[in-house]
């Protein structure tokens, strides 16, 4: 190899590599705005008309987004903020219009943005799980009367865990990755609540999500 070769080939390299971290760093900030803006509205949330009526263990995760007030809309709206920040990549005066940054995030394999993502969203799961709990609580008093969001023996913990993996999905689905491929990369991504959650079950909420 050409020393002018190598040259070039190194300087794509670390092109790649600050492209990657800064994509990781943007959506992280993304989930922190929104995280605050979720926080501000928990209390706000009315009960569900469906509490109470459906029991224990019958509702599917779909039947949580939908029916809990004003939920599916915040989901979707924080899977667009995230799926914008995928979309357009990162912009960095450190790239030049003739680099490796041309064209953003794309350049990336979809499993690098993918891992970004989980990454990202680990380090603000508790936040978000916390913030889900409290909206869920709010919204079927009944079905999770006296549970705590962070015993991962009660059924909020799964729920919640289900609702952020749900979220995640979605935001890749709106950046045009394939539904199943993007459940997938969560839900092997994440533990806790998501670790009995089969993809199939969230797949077309996902999509709904996404496009909410």
């Amino acid at each position: 190899m050409k020393a002018l070769e190598l040259k070039q080939l190194i300087r794509e390299e670390i092109y790649k590599t600050l492209n990657e971290v800064e994509l990781e760093q943007d959506i992280e900030s993304e989930l922190k705005q929104l995280a605050s803006q979720m926080q501000s509205q928990v209390n706000a949330v009315k009960p569900s008309p469906n509490d109470g009526e459906l029991e224990e263990g019958v509702f599917t995760i779909a039947a949580l987004i939908t029916g809990a007030p004003g939920l599916l809309t915040f989901l979707g709206k924080a899977a667009d903020g995230v799926a914008d920040i995928i979309k357009k990549g990162t912009d960095s005066d450190v790239f030049k219009a003739n680099t490796y940054k041309t064209g953003g995030s794309k350049n990336l394999v979809p499993t690098v943005v993918g891992t970004k993502l989980i990454k990202a969203g680990h380090s603000l799961e508790e936040i978000y799980i916390d913030s889900i709990g409290g909206w869920l609580q709010k919204a079927f008093p009944s079905r999770y009367k006296g549970q705590i969001v962070t015993n991962n023996k009660s059924l909020l913990y799964d729920d919640a865990h289900k609702v952020y993996a749900t979220m995640l999905a979605g935001a890749l689905v709106a950046s045009a990755y394939d539904a199943t491929h993007a459940v997938n990369t969560i839900v092997a991504g994440f533990k806790g609540g998501t670790s009995a959650l089969k993809a199939s079950e969230i797949v077309s909420i996902a999509q709904k999500v996404a496009a909410a």
